[in-house]
């Protein structure tokens, strides 16, 4: 790398032609599309790191800025995320510049920084550590079915307006642990994961997310509201027809006790203090 041919830039997503250009680096490197984030509304903490060739970026490193609820505390983080280079420019040292830069930006401003891999070797050199998360099983009584539920369509602007809606309004789904972030990632997990439905449930004034691919197993993927139902409530409101729950949050607030705890690595990663670590919890997979 010399710099005649790359620049370094900072906080270039702010514009509008620094995040189209960050969508084409993201399609390239993995094969995912978030452009609808200009339809849905971009996450306005995010801050970028990036070496350009031109009007090409070929690395790039964000943060965004998190509120994580960790044992009754809330706790202000910072999550990096669009790791990413170019395969023509690997090996030449983009990525550890990145890092470092990012690293020392967050420093400055949080003690707890996050993330989310499956190449959890390339971070451990950064002082990120893997923390083990569980998800969490058992019997379900709904006590009665109470059906009412609508499922939201992104491709409608009132159902995506309600859900930025209930976002703003939201309470965390845990106390002992849980993220409350900007709505954007969730609306690109629900976009690339069809078997996830949002539902609106109005009288328990909440959107959930769901999977109900086996009739008689509810999966939780998340509940987004002012006050957290109990999960026998949100059971009935969906039409009380499962009898069992697989719930992928932690489930304090949720009324209800699991008769099992599943340990599962699901790629998160630590810099910082992380006082749930080591007991059973499981933060929101409804990111990406």
């Amino acid at each position: 790398m010399s710099p005649g041919e790359l620049d370094y830039r900072f906080d270039t997503a702010a514009a509008p032609e620094g995040r189209a250009e960050l969508a084409r680096l993201i399609r390239d490197v993995f094969d995912l599309d978030v452009t609808p984030l200009d339809r849905f509304g971009h996450d306005p903490s995010l801050v970028s790191f990036g070496w350009w060739r031109g009007p090409d970026l070929v690395a790039n490193v964000d943060l965004v800025q998190q509120t994580l609820w960790l044992d009754g505390d809330r706790v202000e983080a910072l999550g990096v995320q669009s790791v990413a280079v170019r395969p023509a420019w690997r090996g030449r040292g983009l990525f550890r510049d990145l890092m470092d830069r990012a690293l020392a930006h967050a420093a400055a401003r949080v003690a707890v920084v996050t993330l989310t891999t499956e190449t959890p070797a390339l971070y451990t050199p950064f002082g990120f550590r893997e923390i083990v998360e569980s998800w969490f099983g058992g019997p379900l009584v709904p006590g009665g079915a109470r059906p009412h539920h609508r499922r939201l369509s992104l491709e409608d602007t009132a159902d995506v307006a309600l859900i930025r809606a209930m976002f703003a309004r939201r309470t965390p789904v845990s106390r002992v642990a849980a993220v409350t972030d900007h709505p954007a990632l969730f609306f690109l997990k629900a976009l690339e994961s069809p078997e996830i439905a949002l539902v609106h449930l109005a009288e328990l004034d909440a959107v959930v997310a769901v999977e109900d691919r086996e009739p008689d197993v509810l999966t939780l993927w998340d509940v987004v509201a002012p006050t957290i139902p109990r999960l026998t409530a949100i059971a009935a409101a969906l039409g009380g027809r499962a009898n069992r729950a697989r719930v992928l949050v932690t489930p304090d607030r949720l009324g209800w006790e699991p008769a099992e705890i599943v340990a599962e690595d699901a790629g998160l990663m630590v810099r910082g203090a992380f006082p749930p670590e080591g007991r059973p919890f499981m933060l929101s997979a409804m990111r990406i």
